[in-house]
């Protein structure tokens, strides 16, 4: 998902862009910007996602006021809080790294493993997304609500804790050089690492 912003944005780089970026030194820092450009695109695509899950919690919960599930709504509210401060906290994540006249700037070894983080989010997005499905069909049927609220609150603090520790290594960037702080990226989308 990020490289094809990536490739995007160098797509629709204009002359003047393509002039100095075959420039010395001046490469490296257009290139970093296109990332850091891609790297806030794909955190608005992953809001974008938690929201549309969001609206999917808000529909199972009123098919819960309706279905006589009032005893479960505390619980499915408290999901959607942590849901809704999930959302809250990504749209306003940092870039990722420091900019390119900014007194600290981040090894590409270390843009790579934030951008590791950046596609695991995305894969734990459509985890939270099957979890609401599985609720989803848990109210309709009427059966296992209780463990299909927990699972998605599960899923739901799983990706924050994914998070955090992604917004630990902007504050302290020698985590990424640490071998297994980054996720590793599984090709079954599925799959989180």
């Amino acid at each position: 998902m990020p490289e094809d912003f990536v490739q995007r944005a160098k797509a629709q780089m204009g002359a003047i862009e393509q002039l100095l970026k075959g420039l010395p030194g001046i490469s490296g820092y257009i290139d970093k910007e296109l990332r850091r450009d891609a790297d806030k695109r794909v955190r608005e695509s992953i809001a974008a996602l938690l929201e549309q899950s969001k609206g999917a919690l808000t529909a199972v919960q009123g098919q819960l006021l309706k279905g006589g599930g009032l005893a479960l709504m505390d619980d499915v509210d408290e999901v959607a809080v942590k849901l809704q401060t999930l959302i809250d906290r990504v749209k306003t994540a940092s870039y990722g790294y420091a900019g390119f006249f900014d007194p600290v700037r981040i090894k590409e070894e270390r843009l790579n493993a934030l951008h590791r983080f950046d596609m695991a989010m995305a894969q734990q997005v459509g985890n939270i997304g099957q979890a609401i499905a599985v609720l989803a069909q848990a109210v309709e049927q009427k059966a296992d609500i209780s463990a299909a609220v927990a699972q998605v609150g599960k899923v739901v603090s799983d990706m924050s804790s994914l998070f955090d520790k992604r917004r630990e290594a902007i504050m302290s960037p020698d985590l990424l050089d640490k071998p297994g702080y980054a996720p590793d990226i599984h090709n079954d989308p599925d799959a989180v690492g």
